[in-house]
């Protein structure tokens, strides 16, 4: 694993040695992964290079804030394909993958093996397939991808715009849910220096505006999927984690984005300490995005195949069944909590009622 001061030089060094630069994010890119392939984007411009930002899903399936993002800079940034990237590549170009570690969850997956060099930038536990590179700075200690890249910018002295910096803003802001969340020090001060920089948290907070349907669809998932299972180790306090899916039908296609926002929500409720929140995106693959301030779902995702950091995780998984994923969850949060025996508990049904005030 590179160190910051490392990924510095050696990035500097190998986007000038390099004819063309290309940098991808995750699938269906969150503020993170889009605010940190702009910055890096900027970087590659900066020394002159011809670069390229690969996004191959579809708008439709977009995050609405993303979209509102590429929308806005679509004359400003090489948005491509794949098929227009495997038309353009040279043998001499580089990879820049950030966000993400896992080639398979990202649109050119085995493709990348036409690149030598490639550099990986994230903040999530390293997964399989992981990417074959020598150059990856890997750690969940920072809060983003983005926190790092504006790191990066500062040091190198490259300079960008308000734009920019506000995008990198948001990619902060989402992953540390509005800064409540593996903030440190050095988080606070790179989000000062991008508000030194011009960065619009008016724009960010219209970013964040959920759509009223996508508000109605997580609430009804929450309300109507949602079981408590309470985990107790003879060494804590009982730890209660919510599991839910859409029960009623459970094999509904939503984005990962609603899963991610209901697991966000979840959190925020007294006496919830890990959220896991899971469905399906395609016909036969399922999202799970986990939430926790108390226990590591980082490696409890990591057991079963996914990946992430302790607060924040998440993975997509092939299954015909997602009643024996959840199975599998449940029995794999022993390993958040602790290495020692646990006693689990029988799931109970959640009820979240709301309070509906009546006049007299």
């Amino acid at each position: 694993m590179e160190t910051i001061k490392e990924l510095k030089t050696k990035l500097e060094n190998e986007i000038k040695k390099a004819s063309q630069v290309f940098v991808i994010g995750h699938n269906e890119p969150d503020f993170d992964s889009i605010g940190s392939c702009i910055g890096l984007y900027t970087m590659a411009k900066h020394f002159k290079k011809p670069a390229y930002i690969i996004i191959d899903d579809e708008p439709s399936i977009l995050d609405a804030g993303v979209k509102m993002i590429m929308d806005d800079t679509k004359e400003k940034y090489n948005y491509i394909k794949k098929e227009d990237f495997l038309k353009i590549v040279h043998s001499n170009a580089l990879l820049i993958m950030t966000d993400v570690n896992n080639k398979q969850r990202t649109s050119i997956g085995d493709s990348s093996d036409k690149f030598k060099k490639i550099i990986v930038i994230d903040h999530h536990n390293d997964s399989e397939p992981s990417i074959p590179s020598e150059n990856k700075y890997i750690t969940y200690e920072t809060s983003s991808v983005c926190e790092i890249v504006t790191y990066l910018l500062n040091k190198l002295k490259i300079p960008y715009s308000n734009d920019v910096a506000s995008y990198l803003f948001a990619g902060i802001s989402q992953d540390t849910a509005r800064f409540k969340r593996n903030v440190k020090d050095h988080t606070l001060s790179i989000a000062s220096q991008l508000k030194k920089k011009g960065a619009d948290t008016d724009y960010v907070n219209d970013l964040s505006l959920e759509e009223f349907e996508s508000f109605c669809r997580i609430s009804n998932l929450i309300i109507n999927g949602t079981i408590l299972k309470k985990y107790t180790d003879s060494n804590l306090a009982p730890i209660q984690i919510s599991f839910t899916m859409n029960r009623s039908n459970p094999t509904e296609i939503n984005s990962k984005e609603d899963y991610a926002k209901a697991a966000d929500r979840l959190i925020k409720f007294r006496g919830f300490d890990g959220a896991f929140v899971f469905g399906y995106v395609s016909n036969d693959a399922v999202h799970v995005s986990a939430r926790s301030n108390k226990i590591d779902v980082g490696k409890i995702l990591k057991e079963i195949g996914g990946g992430g950091n302790p607060q924040s995780a998440g993975g997509r998984f092939k299954t015909d069944n997602i009643f024996n994923l959840e199975q599998k969850l449940m029995d794999s949060v022993p390993i958040g909590i602790s290495q020692e025996e646990n006693i689990i508990e029988e799931p109970k049904i959640v009820l979240v009622k709301q309070k509906i005030k009546r006049k007299k």
